[in-house]
């Protein structure tokens, strides 16, 4: 609902003045009375900003459009095409240095006509067909709901009807059938009145966001209607998202009554009055696919599978003054080697492609897992003091710390996010601040040390010698068994989804369904102890700590 508080003149209120605004500006974000107006718009740096009454302002006010990048603080003036992303102009040297100038656009070139664009349209069209969905669901399960009282009253006629011809011999176990039918009655409601809450939850969200955008669409500015597309179009999805999981979890419930077929002639031998019984049937629930789906979804190439994967030897190295099993390694933007020795000296190393020591990584405490998160930055785990660091490894600095709930061993890095493998916690997923968005504990054992990660999949490996791969959510999708398979060996997922793991004196790589696998070196090849393993999906090279202290390097084909 719009504000009916009166919107202050900002220049004037910059000189101590109170006075309100007759205008405001989209651009600036502030208000204008009518002599700043004049002001403003005889300026040449001001002169094209769109200006809306106050009015038409107090009906988007409550519309909140992030203008600033998130990571920086600095205003979103940029839009990266081949990322589809708007960013700051810090952005582009520290994340999006490889992305060629053309793409790499103006935000206002980017943002131009973005009312008359496609994806203000399909967000409406995406909401609108979405809300319609909700409430035929609403309506089904308020049907439903109602059928379920009329079931439950047949029953008890049922009950009562059979009961008049044996009431003394079965007033016991009428009572029991009753307690029975009370329960699972109960028992189906309120599931009913569950999911009929989640779904007018669902509804008054998307009719917000309908409301929202129906505004944005009329009286914001292209650049505001350009980031609100993307952050209502992010929301919606949330809900379309929430809503196709509840759908595919839901089903319907009928109950009926079963009377025992012999309880007439042999009532002395009949030892219950009846079964109440809850059958479950599909849902007709549907949700129909809209455009906002079709957006996001990728072409899917054919997997490769593995019976045709070989490795071929690039380089092989030993680490200076390493005397155990390394726990980690990865290949930098620059195409170095960066070692965690968690096991022996607890140091964090750099080691060129060819095998020469560049340096040792300041570092305080000892390192056991670590993953990239962009050019300059990685993210390394401490299990031993619970935290995890942010180092920024261009210039050596500490970019953040962060404690984590108990000791963290395994850590991987996708969209932004951490995904760590905690002990006796689960798989705690945080944003690169430390702030905790999610925990997924269903699946996992109380010991993971190896965790990786895609854009759609979870994989880690527990102490039972199993690899485990699980949807973001957690839901497992396969379990691959092998007792070869170490447990603090490393794990790492290449283009195909396909799993490269560690195990005693072998590398095996399992298929992306988890249904086959392939042993790529053994002892035979010289492999001794593997322990870190990281794929390179640029450069498909597979890096590999084997031996005590040695590092192979491996080009996929």
């Amino acid at each position: 609902m719009a504000s009916q508080i009166n919107v202050q003149c900002g220049p004037c209120g910059y000189e101590d003045k109170m006075k309100n605004a007759k205008k405001w500006c989209t651009n600036c974000e502030e208000g204008f009375c009518g002599e700043c107006e004049k002001s403003h718009k005889s300026m040449k740096v001001s002169r094209d900003h769109k200006l809306i009454s106050v009015e038409d302002y107090r009906q988007i006010e409550d519309i909140t459009v992030n203008m600033n990048c998130e990571i920086h603080g600095k205003q979103l003036d940029l839009f990266c095409k081949k990322h589809d992303i708007a960013i700051c102009v810090v952005c582009v040297p520290s994340q999006h240095k490889t992305c060629s100038s053309s793409d790499v656009i103006s935000i206002d070139e980017a943002s131009k006509n973005a009312k008359q664009s496609t994806a203000i349209s399909d967000l409406e069209e995406t909401i609108s067909k979405t809300l319609d969905d909700v409430k035929y669901c609403i309506n089904d399960l308020e049907k439903t709901l109602k059928n379920v009282d009329k079931e439950e009253q047949t029953i008890r006629k049922t009950i009562a009807d059979t009961r008049m011809s044996l009431k003394k011999y079965l007033d016991e176990l009428e009572r029991k059938l009753l307690l029975d039918l009370k329960s699972k009655h109960e028992n189906c409601k309120s599931k009913y009145s569950k999911i009929l809450d989640q779904m007018k939850q669902i509804e008054q969200e998307l009719e917000n966001l309908r409301g929202q955008t129906l505004k944005m669409k009329r009286f914001a500015s292209d650049l505001q209607v350009f980031l609100g597309t993307r952050e209502l179009k992010n929301r919606t999805a949330e809900q379309i998202g929430s809503l196709k999981e509840d759908i595919r979890d839901h089903k319907n419930n009928r109950m009926e009554i079963e009377i025992h077929h012999v309880l007439g002639s042999l009532i002395k031998e009949v030892k219950q009055f009846g079964e109440i019984k809850v059958i479950e049937t599909k849902a007709s629930l549907k949700l129909k696919d809209a455009k906002i789906d079709q957006a996001q979804t990728q072409i899917q190439v054919s997997m490769q599978t593995v019976c045709y994967v070989s490795l071929q030897l690039k380089q092989n190295f030993d680490i200076k003054g390493s005397e155990k099993q390394i726990s980690a390694c990865i290949i930098s933007s620059d195409n170095t080697v960066i070692i965690a020795d968690y096991f022996g000296s607890g140091k964090l190393m750099e080691y060129s492609d060819n095998g020469k020591h560049i340096r040792d990584i300041l570092v305080y405490g000892t390192s056991f897992d670590l993953t990239t998160v962009d050019t300059d930055r990685i993210a390394v785990t401490y299990p031993l003091a619970s935290y995890l660091k942010i180092i920024n490894i261009k210039n050596d600095s500490e970019s953040k710390k962060i404690r984590c709930s108990f000791n963290s061993w395994g850590i991987s890095f996708q969209d932004q996010k951490l995904y760590v493998a905690v002990y006796r916690k689960g798989i705690e997923v945080m944003d690169l601040n430390g702030k905790k968005l999610n925990r997924i504990v269903a699946c996992i054992s109380l010991s993971v040390y190896g965790i990786t990660t895609t854009r759609e999949r979870i994989y880690y490996k527990d102490t039972n010698n199993k690899v485990h791969c699980c949807s973001m959510s957690g839901q497992e999708i396969w379990v691959f068994e092998d007792q070869s398979i170490s447990k603090t060996g490393g794990i790492s997922v290449d283009n195909n989804q396909n799993v490269f793991v560690v195990g005693q004196h072998k590398l095996t790589l399992i298929q992306h369904d988890g249904k086959d696998s392939k042993v790529l070196l053994t002892d035979r090849d010289g492999l001794d102890k593997p322990g870190a393993v990281y794929y390179n999906k640029e450069k498909n090279i597979v890096c590999l700590g084997y031996k005590v202290g040695s590092i192979a390097m491996y080009q996929v084909s």
